[in-house]
């Protein structure tokens, strides 16, 4: 007897997510950026508690000081230079239902793995897709987008810290002409005031809208444009300095730099694409199982991102 399709998803849903991870086949969404910062190590999975704790190495110790000679005395206070910023968990939920009668109109083998790769498939890419556009807002039930991690303010209160009182939790930010003309200034400036002088806390990557990422390619000339590393798309990857330059369909003017040591999504370890159990449907003969994922977009040195806006 053919397994229903219930059975079939729940042996298969596993490898489906496997090949998601290889390639993004879907001709409605790919989520690029999703995958960009999935390859830099930008998504962490790990356990979760109450709420995110993201401790801040945040100044050099007040009592450090060069000796005016060997008696000089040094400072006794309490070293103080570690706080935390903390973030409550987002979740997202993907409702994957199908009916009796697609059993019944898919009874072969090979008729219910077909119908079950191009379902899990869609719901799979949907719980991505939604992910995706959601890092592009500032807050989406929760769930915190770059426009509040990485504001144009550059300020913002973010993980409980609120940047107008505390300097070094502001982000570096500033505009660009319509015409691009001074866009890798810009960039420059900004690019510079992120690393701070270091070479691992540099942005390693960069993302926009397409008419931005675009806009910054026509100024370039042939030899700057391309990186020789491809991150799985197809094709070359756009860069500026050493960081790959993507773009999303949910992007805007923003050029957002981040890199992976201060900016994350972090996922739960245990429920991040969560296949749950099926169940009938009490209201109509069909079945549902949810996809579920617990997470949130944080960062543990704001002044480490930076965003360019069109002026």
């Amino acid at each position: 007897m053919a397994l229903t399709i219930g059975q079939m998803a729940a042996v298969s849903y596993a490898s489906v997510i496997t090949d998601k991870n290889k390639k993004a086949a879907n001709q409605w969404a790919e989520s690029a950026y999703i995958r960009a910062l999935d390859k830099l190590g930008a998504i962490e999975r790990k356990n979760l508690g109450e709420t995110i704790e993201a401790p801040l190495d945040y100044r050099r110790n007040p009592g450090a000081k060069f000796l005016a000679n060997d008696l000089t005395p040094v400072s006794l206070a309490k070293t103080e230079v570690i706080t935390a910023a903390s973030y409550s968990i987002a979740q997202i939920s993907v409702p994957v239902v199908w009916s009796k009668g697609d059993d019944a109109k898919n009874p072969s083998e090979n008729q219910k793995i077909n119908f079950v790769t191009q379902l899990l498939d869609n719901n799979i890419q949907s719980h991505d897709d939604l992910m995706e556009e959601a890092l592009f807002t500032t807050s989406t039930d929760g769930f915190l987008g770059m426009a509040t991690i990485i504001p144009t303010s550059g300020q913002g209160t973010v993980g409980g810290i609120d940047a107008s009182t505390e300097v070094f939790w502001r982000n570096p930010a500033d505009t660009y002409l319509a015409d691009g003309s001074d866009i890798e200034s810009v960039l420059t400036e900004l690019w510079n005031s992120a690393t701070k002088g270091t070479g691992g806390m540099a942005p390693k990557l960069l993302v926009s809208g397409a008419e931005a990422n675009a806009l910054f390619e026509s100024t370039q000339v042939t030899q700057q444009r391309f990186m020789g590393v491809e991150l799985d798309a197809g094709f070359k990857t756009i860069a500026f300095k050493s960081a790959p330059y993507v773009f999303s369909q949910y992007g805007d003017d923003k050029i957002y730099g981040v890199n992976p040591r201060s900016f994350k999504v972090v996922v739960s370890k245990q429920y991040f694409r969560d296949k749950g159990e099926t169940r009938e449907l009490e209201e109509g003969n069909g079945f549902v199982f949810k996809i579920y994922s617990a997470l949130q977009t944080i960062t543990n040195n704001k002044s480490r991102l930076f965003v360019a806006s069109e002026a």
